[in-house]
């Protein structure tokens, strides 16, 4: 049976049967533990806070807006204490 026809059987369903489906499905894979919010694929905890996740929205959007200006690491001297141990 391929995933179409599957997927037309399950369509024909009533809604409540159907439903029934998906959170057996849902249980299965345990798909409501991997799940998340965080972007990193490693899981990094600096975006489980919104703050951080806040100044990044600030920063996309300043982006969008023509606000930011680009900056080498030889440019700032911040970035280049802090990438200094790196290079």
């Amino acid at each position: 049976m391929t995933k179409t026809a599957i997927l037309k059987a399950i369509n024909a369903l009533p809604t409540r049967e159907r439903m029934q489906i998906v959170e057996r499905v849902i249980r299965t894979i345990r798909l409501d533990e991997r799940v998340s919010d965080n972007p990193s694929p490693s899981g990094d905890p600096w975006f489980d806070d919104p703050r951080n996740i806040a100044i990044l929205d600030e920063a996309i959007q300043d982006s969008k807006e023509g606000k930011g200006k680009c900056v080498t690491v030889e440019e700032s001297p911040i970035l280049s204490a802090i990438f200094a141990k790196y290079r």
